[in-house]
């Protein structure tokens, strides 16, 4: 039970007065800020002025590519990496924003060589030498905010990957969507690289998001097909994994129960189609069964945030 549930049992149980649960409420500082609040905020704003920094820059160079050299545009984000870079090293408390503008300029670095030098290189091979660079970095810093700019980036460079291989069916091309994610999902909760929690939530919101999009997909052919079947089984599959104690996650399992909630209703509303067609009956059996099924989903995460997790629920 968490401490407010605990504050209201105690009230109802010894019938306190509205004085005596203000008390107790100030005891226990319910109505303060978190005490980490204004770290986390400062936190916040350096990261969000070192990315929108770093991608200015960027925008910059671009719109003033005529009037610049060759030259001229290298030593820029040359000099902005190194700098960043060396900010990140002697200034501990800079590291994570400095890190990240390191990061994007590294970015930059390669698509302003692409685009000078016309190498003839592949989208996708940008973007996985990006990644493939920049793991020192992340390994170096281990924080969330390089791994998160890291995954992302990273599966970019899988899913333009698997678009630039010629002759793959539409099954095949998705694969690029969700596999990839969840091998990154299970590489970070495991492996001790420093990555917390917010990157393994992205990527599987990203991995969610591919299997809902195969399994709608498949519902608009004439027949059903089997990728409906095993995209709701993956999905089905992931849930049971995140649901277990050591790989609980409230946001994941929220995630994946939503994408679950729109297969399941997808398929529901081909088959009443397919039926019948569009009536006033199905549309309202459509709502009715999305609205129990959603009450439902909610009551299971919610029970298992009890068993888990209960000092997170308020």
């Amino acid at each position: 039970m968490s401490l407010r549930l605990a504050i209201l049992a105690l009230t109802d149980k010894y019938q306190l007065s509205v004085q005596q649960h203000a008390a107790l409420r100030q005891l226990a500082a319910l109505d303060e800020p978190p005490p980490s609040l204004a770290q986390r905020l400062q936190h916040g704003l350096a990261v969000l002025g070192a990315a929108l920094g770093g991608l200015g820059i960027l925008f910059w160079i671009a719109a003033n590519w005529p009037s610049l050299s060759h030259a001229g545009r290298f030593a820029l984000l040359q000099a902005l990496l190194i700098l960043a870079l060396l900010g990140a090293w002697r200034h501990p408390a800079t590291r994570v924003p400095l890190s990240l503008v390191a990061f994007i300029t590294c970015g930059g670095l390669f698509a302003h060589f692409g685009q000078t030098y016309q190498t003839g290189a592949d989208p996708w091979e940008l973007f996985a030498v990006w990644a493939l660079l920049t793991v020192p970095l992340c390994l170096g810093v281990r924080h969330d905010v390089l791994w998160t700019a890291w995954a992302v980036v990273a599966l970019t460079a899988t899913w333009l990957a698997y678009r630039a291989v010629p002759g793959l069916g539409f099954f095949e091309a998705s694969l690029s969507s969700w596999v990839p994610a969840v091998a990154l999902a299970a590489l970070f909760r495991f492996a001790p690289v420093g990555a917390g929690l917010w990157p393994m939530r992205l990527i599987m919101i990203y991995a969610t998001a591919g299997l809902c999009w195969v399994a709608i997909y498949s519902l608009l052919g004439p027949r059903l097909s089997a990728m409906y079947m095993v995209t709701l089984t993956s999905i089905a599959a992931l849930i049971f994994v995140f649901s277990l104690r050591n790989m609980f996650d409230v946001f994941v399992v929220s995630a994946l129960g939503f994408g679950a909630n729109v297969v399941l209703m997808g398929g529901l509303a081909r088959t009443l189609i397919a039926g019948g067609g569009v009536s006033t009956a199905a549309i309202l059996l459509t709502g009715c069964v999305a609205a129990a099924l959603l009450a439902l989903t909610v009551k299971l995460i919610l029970g298992l945030a009890h068993t888990h997790q209960p000092e997170h629920i308020a």
